[in-house]
């Protein structure tokens, strides 16, 4: 999955710029199926509906982003942690 889009609109979002579900899909080159789905699994933060369409602004984007990749250095480090332990 090509991110490059994604974080180069972020790089220059401000924080209260909005992108809906069609152009964070187009960001991500997936369809807006997939964005919805990712919703569902927690890998999107849920949006809100502006206009008939589903939406969030680039602070949220950055802050679930920032949390998730938060959660997986702290699963990262206890996963060591119990490997060092049974090694020893």
């Amino acid at each position: 999955m090509n991110f490059t889009p994604l974080n180069e609109w972020l790089s220059t979002a401000t924080l209260d710029n909005i992108v809906t579900e069609r152009h964070l899909a187009n960001l991500l080159g997936k369809h807006p199926v997939s964005v919805k789905r990712a919703v569902g699994r927690g890998e999107l933060p849920r949006p809100v509906r502006m206009f008939g369409e589903n939406c969030w602004t680039a602070q949220v984007l950055r802050e679930h982003l920032a949390k998730r990749l938060e959660q997986a250095r702290r699963e990262a480090e206890r996963t060591e942690r119990r490997i060092s332990s049974l090694a020893s």
